[in-house]
């Protein structure tokens, strides 16, 4: 159980990221903010304290208590770094796992937020958690779009560095790690194309709200448009049931009996919710590389992990370096195909 000093604390930091006290506010004296709290006077100056060694408020003698205003350079070297994922893949395991190596070269902490239930409510929640705690490097791999980024923007101007990798692109209060997911589209239709396909089937989720699917059908659809080649947009539900997915494979395949067809999964586990071996007639592509799509006879895009990693623990330290000088920057990695 929070203790009062926690509870104060954690309340007066969620009014703050909610707005109701915006960056160079003055704060209620201690005195007042203790009736408003039903505590004590001490209980609100140990959170005060809490708040303001974390960088969220700062005392100016005589002006009393205020939100921070201004980013503040962190200089030196990173002492932690907070990362907010999930791990229900080979794939985010392997990031964290880079991550990981990365922080321990630079001798630095690495705290692990791991969301429950996988939403981007739930992942913006940890890391007001973290910010609060003082941990001011963040890098967040986004579970969907349903963020409030007003908050993000808040934890920015609170000297929260901000890194987002993979699945959603942020506004100009962080930067951006991840693939170049219209060169990764263009070349698996370029393999497909090769391996004799001539029709092409993109399979992205019909309830999933992430930029990096959305920017992987657009290319898809792009390059269609470029090239001439017949092709079509087909959507699943993550949530499918069996039957449902072998109706949506049985569909698929029978699009394969009629011409040599390639099926483009917008990653790994949408091929493996539809298939379990290979199918005659249908070659199988997707942006992803994991073990099991050998099984599949599945062509793969394996992403550099490693190096994404390594650039995502860097941008932090550039923040830090750059202070109120830094802007916003996009850094994608090309991938590499891999054939069963």
């Amino acid at each position: 159980m929070k203790s009062l000093t926690e509870q104060v604390r954690a309340a007066l930091a969620g009014e703050i990221l909610a707005g109701k006290y915006a960056p160079g506010d003055r704060l209620p004296p201690e005195r007042e903010y203790a009736e408003h709290t039903g505590t004590s006077r001490v209980t609100v100056r140990r959170a005060y304290d809490q708040l303001e060694a974390a960088g969220i408020i700062v005392r100016r003698r005589p002006h009393g208590t205020c939100v921070a205003d201004t980013f503040r350079a962190h200089t030196g070297p990173l002492e932690s770094v907070g990362l907010i994922t999930t791990l229900p893949h080979e794939f985010s395991g392997r990031f964290v796992a880079a991550v990981s190596r990365c922080c321990r070269e630079l001798d630095a902490l690495l705290v692990l937020g791991i969301p429950e239930p996988d939403t981007g409510p739930q992942q913006l929640e940890i890391a007001v958690r973290m910010a609060t705690r003082g941990v001011k490097d963040l890098i967040v791999w986004g579970a969907d779009r349903n963020f409030d980024f007003r908050v993000f923007e808040r934890l920015r101007i609170l000297g929260v560095n901000l890194v987002f990798f993979d699945q959603v692109l942020p506004g100009d209060f962080a930067d951006y790690v991840g693939l170049d997911n219209r060169a990764a589209i263009r070349a698996l239709l370029a393999k497909a194309k090769a391996d004799g396909a001539e029709r092409m089937i993109f399979v992205n989720y019909s309830d999933l709200d992430v930029d990096t699917n959305a920017e992987r059908q657009q290319a898809f659809e792009a390059c269609l448009a470029e090239t001439g080649c017949r092709g079509e947009v087909r959507l699943l539900s993550r949530g499918a049931s069996a039957a449902e997915c072998r109706l949506f494979a049985a569909e698929l395949a029978a699009a394969g009996a009629e011409a040599p067809s390639a099926v483009i999964g917008v990653n790994a586990p949408v091929l493996q919710m539809l298939f379990r071996h290979p199918v005659a007639g249908l070659g199988l592509y997707c942006v992803d590389h994991v073990p099991q799509l050998a099984e599949l006879g599945a062509v793969g895009l394996r992403q550099p992990i490693g190096a994404m990693a390594e650039a995502a623990v860097r941008a932090l330290q550039e923040q830090r370096k750059k202070g109120g000088k830094w802007r916003a920057g996009v850094r994608r990695f090309a991938g590499e195909l891999v054939e069963p």
